[in-house]
């Protein structure tokens, strides 16, 4: 799996008219978990699952940490923030690391034809 930089695009029209569609039917959610499940957890660090289907979505999440999402498979991702601004990601086939840095706050929608698939390492300590 490599390491390489997102590859941020702008979403094509009819994947901004979907996410639009999206913003207006989850703004107000509460925050949940950063994925689906806990597969890891001790005092420094938190690992997690997410598997998101084509045109399924993340819970609305905020990055309190630093963390390292390990794609391993899948071919295009967005990312929805509250108050609306977007953007989507080309993936790289034989998946990708990519640090993210803590502060985000978004919900991630699967806006590809694949099965979207990350390990998710949260560092609770710097």
């Amino acid at each position: 799996m490599i390491a390489t930089p997102p590859d941020i695009v702008e979403p094509t029209p009819a994947e901004r008219e979907f996410l639009e569609r999206f913003y207006e039917e989850h703004n107000g959610e509460e925050l949940s978990g950063v994925a689906d499940t806990v597969l890891f957890e001790d005092e420094n660090i938190k690992i997690w699952s997410l598997v998101l289907e084509p045109g399924k979505a993340s819970g609305l999440h905020r990055h309190d940490y630093d963390y390292y999402l390990c794609i391993s498979h899948g071919d295009r991702i967005a990312a929805v923030m509250p108050g609306g601004s977007m953007y989507a990601a080309n993936l790289p086939k034989g998946g990708n690391t990519v640090a993210i840095p803590k502060g985000t706050t978004e919900w991630a929608v699967n806006i590809g034809k694949e099965t979207y698939r990350e390990i998710l390492i949260e560092l609770k300590k710097p």
